[in-house]
Formats: structure tokens, sequence, C-alpha cells
């Protein structure tokens, strides 16, 4: 049997319009399924462990497109322990960040 369904016209930002049909596109799909499973992801959670603030933050970043995936620094470095923020504070202590930028790509 089919589920009901409700015919909602709704006001939302040219940006989240434009990310919801190229989302369309990408999976071959009508916008407005486009909109659906976006619902759906977001409201049909599954049942898990709660979620941290520190996990919800990483979250929230990484679909921002703002945090990066560095899993990949595993595979190309095998047992090698990234610097820690205080190592790295200790290497660049009086340096300005720019100056590091140059001397690594040269003058323009």
């Amino acid at each position: 049997m089919a589920e009901d369904t409700v015919k909602l016209t709704l006001r939302l930002p040219a940006r989240l319009h434009r990310a919801l049909k190229e989302r369309a596109v990408e999976y071959h799909v009508s916008l407005n399924q486009a909109v659906v499973d976006t619902l759906e992801a977001e409201l049909v959670v599954a049942p898990c462990a709660e979620e941290t603030e520190r996990d919800k933050v990483r979250r929230v970043l990484r679909e921002a497109g703002m945090l990066a995936d560095t899993s990949w620094v595993d595979n190309v470095l095998p047992g090698v322990e990234p610097a820690t923020l205080e190592e790295a504070r200790e290497w660049l202590r009086g340096v300005p960040l720019s100056d590091w930028i140059i001397e690594d790509r040269g003058p323009r």
C-alpha cells in the first residue's frame, strides 16, 4: 500500500535550493525526491549511542566542508604519530606562519 503524501509549499534560501537541485542531478532523482531523501536522512535517526557535543561539532563542521578528512595520513605515514598542538607551537614559536609559507613555496 502506498504511503500517504502531503503537498507542501515552502520558501527556502536560493543557496539551499541550488544545493538540493545539485544533489538531485548528482543522484539522478527529482528535486522532490532529493528533498524527501534529505529530510528522511536528517529526521529519521537510527537508534544509536547518544552523540557527544564534540562528535556533534565535528559532524557539523565535516558536513559544512570545514573539517578535512585526515584519515589518509595514516596510510601515507604508517606508524608515525602526528604532532601535538604543543609540539607544533614549539616548532613555529617566534616565526609568523606567513614566513613559513613563503619559505616553503618561495617568493612570488
